[in-house]
This record gives structure tokens, sequence and C-alpha cells, in this order.
């Protein structure tokens, strides 16, 4: 059920979803403080997700998988995004070994997500 290939192909961070976040709230301050958020709590996330699928806690395993999923799409986090979106499916259909088996590539895809927001959104140019 878990692919790691569809999500691959999407970038791990669309700029464009940030200047739109920037547009839509006429300043990128705000924008900018939504992303280094984002940033902070995504170990908080990560652990969520691990200490919910390791306990069997499915109600908190989905609700953990739809909070990475939409505050990685509202970041511009498209593979994250894509990848949490897979995680919930395993976890509705209840298949802990899949949903086990994607919490590496999400931690890595995760701390890859952060660099590049640091690196190309964060930092002065």
């Amino acid at each position: 059920m878990f692919s790691n290939v569809a999500p691959m192909i999407l970038p791990l961070v669309d700029l464009a979803v940030l200047s739109q976040l920037e547009r839509q709230l006429n300043d990128p301050v705000p924008a900018r403080a939504f992303a280094r958020d984002y940033i902070s709590v995504f170990e908080e996330r990560y652990l969520r997700l691990t200490n919910s699928i390791g306990s069997v806690d499915l109600p908190a395993a989905l609700d953990a998988a739809l909070s990475l999923r939409n505050s990685s799409a509202m970041v511009g986090a498209a593979r994250l995004s894509a990848m949490a979106a897979d995680l919930e499916l395993a976890v509705t259909s209840a298949d802990l070994e899949t949903a086990r088996t994607a919490l590496t590539a999400i931690e890595r895809c995760g701390l890859d997500t952060i660099n590049e927001l640091e690196t190309r959104y964060l930092t002065p140019a």
C-alpha cells in the first residue's frame, strides 16, 4: 500500500505555496513564522506518529497523520504531505506493518524538508 515511488517525484518544498501564503497574508513575516513553527513541531508530530502506531492507538495515529499531512501541505512540503496521506491509508486499513515501515521514510523526508525550508526559504538570499 505504501509507495515510495509516487511521493518521491514530488518536490520536498514547493516555494510557490509559500509565496501564495505570503500574498494572501499581504506580508511575508507571518508566512515565515508559520514555516519556523512547522519546523519546530516536526519532531513532536513524528513522535506522536511513532508512539501511536507503536501502541496500536489507531485513532491517535490517524489524527497525527492528518496533522502532518495538512500542515505539510500548507507549508508546501508536497512530498511529505503525500507520504502522510499514504500513511493515513495504512492506518485506516489497520495495516500496521506498512505504517511502521513508512515511519523511517517519513522521518528522513521530514528532516530533508526542514533542511530545504531552512536553506531555500528562511535563509535570506
